[in-house]
């Protein structure tokens, strides 16, 4: 399942675990076309990461605090920490491909 978050949730979510937040709008096109991608990803991933949208429109600070400049972009964040980043349209395959590569290799030991 896909998590809804806003300034009230957003910091707690994302400050344990393995976390991909897609950054979206309603009126963005591409964004709708990478929405069914995340279901996708959610379900075939579930037992690695959890994955969150936040609607920037609605969460300006946000979007703000965490760099966000365009979108449909996709950041998978480590214990609060960004860990990667995919800006604009992904395939499922490109996304989860990269994500399973991080998991594998990420240094937990580094800071």
């Amino acid at each position: 399942m896909i998590e809804s978050l806003n300034f009230i949730n957003f910091d707690k979510f994302i400050a344990k675990g393995w976390i991909l937040v897609d950054y979206w709008a309603p009126w963005c096109a591409p964004c709708l076309v990478q929405d069914p991608i995340l279901n996708q990803l959610s379900d075939e991933l579930s037992n690695e990461i959890q994955v969150a949208k936040v609607d920037i429109q609605d969460n300006k600070v946000i979007a703000q605090k965490q760099g966000i400049k365009n979108i449909p972009v996709s950041v998978l964040y480590f214990d609060g920490r960004e860990i990667q980043r995919f800006a604009g349209l992904h395939s499922k395959q490109i996304m989860k491909n990269n994500i399973q590569k991080t998991l594998k290799t990420y240094d937990f030991t580094s800071n």
